[in-house]
């Protein structure tokens, strides 16, 4: 009965082991992985950071150049940052506020070196050259470069 007593005491005197969150921030380890943030202005639009994300936050929209980014189901892998082949994907340090609201972050691809923007843009450059009765400008664009056609007889 006496040790229940001591231990009564010492817990009501002494400082608790936990934090008391909502009234004191949480403070972060110094390289803790958080949110993901894209540059719209480096995205090529490949579709790997799509693929390699576990969780399927990441959804890659190639019709209207965007990408989209699902807060709340990222489990903060960095898998997306590392194999980016253009530095796009940045992993911050700072989380964003708990919230009771789904958060979908949407990224433009503004980049004029993704090849869809690129492939859009000679389309509508030929279809340009084509309204104005320029047929020697108005190429066919191909889908992939040096792709060839096999017909047949040949």
């Amino acid at each position: 009965m006496l040790k229940i007593l001591q231990n009564i005491v010492h817990n009501a005197i002494s400082r608790p082991y936990t934090s008391n969150y909502p009234f004191t921030p949480y403070q972060h380890f110094p390289g803790t992985r958080a949110d993901v943030s894209f540059d719209g202005s480096k995205c090529i639009l490949c579709g790997l950071c799509q693929r390699s994300c576990p969780a399927d936050c990441i959804v890659i929209h190639k019709e209207e150049t965007k990408i989209e980014y699902l807060n709340t189901q990222c489990i903060r892998c960095g898998y997306c940052v590392r194999i980016c082949p253009t530095n796009a994907i940045i992993q911050n340090e700072v989380y964003t506020k708990p919230s009771t609201d789904r958060l979908t972050v949407f990224t433009l691809v503004t980049n004029e070196n993704a090849p869809i923007i690129k492939k859009r843009k000679a389309e509508a450059a030929a279809k340009k050259a084509a309204a104005e009765g320029n047929p020697a400008e108005a190429k066919p664009v191909k889908d992939a470069p040096g792709k060839t056609e096999n017909k047949p007889g040949e």
